[in-house]
């Protein structure tokens, strides 16, 4: 065999083997979370706590004054994403105009995950409950499109879900909708309540709480939040002496800011709940406050 002959299948094989490692590098990349893609960018409630439970969240619960229980508890399963409604500032609901949902004017757009209703567990679905599916509002980050998240529909799972059809949610809280086309879109949608979704993306993997702030979810959950930059680097242990004394609270911390875990004790794992563990735990709460659907779970 000739040297040229010899080079150009050296060329060869490298080649293969270049595009062989290129192809395998591509296929076995994760694909994007779809709630990782859906959290990104959009806002995350980081003001004052309303309700110190979930189970203050289950239908029926008594009212806190500044915060109502949901419509419905429902077990669900994402099936896909489409747009919602679309507004010209990011205070849609004060009055802005709408816009067409693909316009270049929206500031602020809201998408609709289509979930099928595998059960309803607590509660009653309103206005908008069709075929077996609702239609939950979520807000679509402006750094997402709609197409990216819908690629990746597959990994959004199954979970529960508080929610509350938007109309009788507005009414209920004395902001009934008045104009046409945001009664239309109000009536064909459910707003998840106090953020209320639990999802479990893979089976047999613990809940997340994807439009929940982490320590939040954890509180609310009843495990050890740890963040990757506290894992990354532990906070230092203050020291404490007579001219910098440490802090020691006095009184009860305020219940706005401070939350109850599921199981009633101090968090004890940094893993959270399965989905079937805290299903257990919100029938129950359902159960006491008589909003079960299946009074045969109590």
């Amino acid at each position: 065999m000739s040297v040229n002959k010899r080079f150009s299948l050296i060329l060869t094989l490298v080649a293969a083997v270049v595009t062989g490692t290129c192809a395998g590098a591509l296929l076995n990349s994760p694909e994007p979370s779809f709630w990782v893609q859906l959290r990104y960018g959009a806002s995350v409630s980081d003001g004052e706590y309303l309700f110190d439970s979930v189970a203050d969240i289950v239908p029926g619960a008594s009212d806190s004054g500044a915060f109502k229980a949901a419509g419905a508890l429902i077990q669900g399963t994402v099936v896909d994403i489409e747009p919602g409604i679309a507004y010209a500032s990011d205070d849609g609901e004060s009055g802005s105009p709408v816009v067409a949902y693909d316009s270049a004017d929206a500031a602020m757009r809201y998408a609709s995950l289509v979930v099928r209703v595998d059960k309803v567990l607590a509660g009653r679905l309103g206005q908008g409950y069709t075929d077996g599916t609702v239609r939950i509002r979520v807000e679509q980050p402006a750094t997402t499109t709609l197409a990216e998240l819908k690629e990746s529909i597959g990994t959004a799972g199954t979970g529960l879900m508080f929610v509350h059809n938007l109309a009788e949610r507005q009414q209920l809280l004395g902001r009934p909708v008045t104009d046409p086309v945001q009664l239309a879109y109000a009536q064909s949608v459910h707003t998840p309540i106090g953020e209320g979704l639990f999802v479990e993306e893979s089976a047999g993997s613990p809940v997340t709480a994807p439009l929940m702030d982490g320590q939040r979810a954890a509180q609310l959950l009843g495990y050890t939040y740890v963040s990757e930059d506290s894992e990354a680097e532990p906070s230092p242990t203050p020291t404490c002496d007579d001219l910098d004394p440490c802090y020691t609270p006095t009184s009860k911390p305020s219940a706005t800011a401070t939350s109850v875990p599921v199981g009633g004790t101090e968090p004890a794992s940094t893993v959270p709940p399965s989905l079937t563990a805290l299903r257990s735990t919100l029938v129950a709460a359902a159960c006491a406050e008589g909003t079960a659907a299946d009074p045969s779970s109590c």
